[in-house]
């Protein structure tokens, strides 16, 4: 396997990262020995939200697009990778969700916001597979 620069450069630079924000919160008394549980599912709904938002949703395509075309193992090629690779940006995402969970109680908002709308999109998928399982099923019943 081939030693890549910029996945090195990334990985380490998430690392001081999140131990910046570890020491920040604590160091200023926002840290809690755990989370309720309600709280945690909503984060994991505001995460997945993200995710889809910027690796898949046509609105956030152009943001794609930025990264397409770019040389082989540079910066922009590494970030276009993370950007449509799902469990790496799920990773970031996961970090800056949960910063703000214990920044600043606005925050609770935001990631509400994003969970509701994360239980939309499932239950639209949901409601999308429902419809066409009926409609198949309609149709072999209408070609016997």
């Amino acid at each position: 396997m081939r030693f890549h620069f910029w996945y090195t450069a990334l990985s380490l630079f998430f690392a001081a990262l999140a131990t910046w924000a570890y020491v920040w919160l604590d160091s200023r008394g926002l840290l809690i020995p755990w989370v309720p549980i309600g709280d945690f599912i909503l984060m994991a709904l505001a995460v997945m939200r993200l995710v889809r938002l910027f690796t898949y949703d046509v609105i956030t395509e152009f943001i794609r697009n930025w990264f397409v075309g770019a040389a082989p193992h540079s910066l922009r090629a590494s970030l276009g990778e993370l950007i449509n690779c799902p469990w790496c940006l799920g990773l970031w995402w996961a970090l800056v969700v949960g910063f703000f969970y214990f920044a600043t109680p606005i925050a609770w908002y935001g990631i509400l916001v994003l969970a509701l709308a994360s239980i939309a999109s499932f239950l639209q998928v949901l409601a999308n597979l429902i419809g066409w399982s009926a409609e198949l099923k309609k149709r072999e019943a209408q070609s016997r």
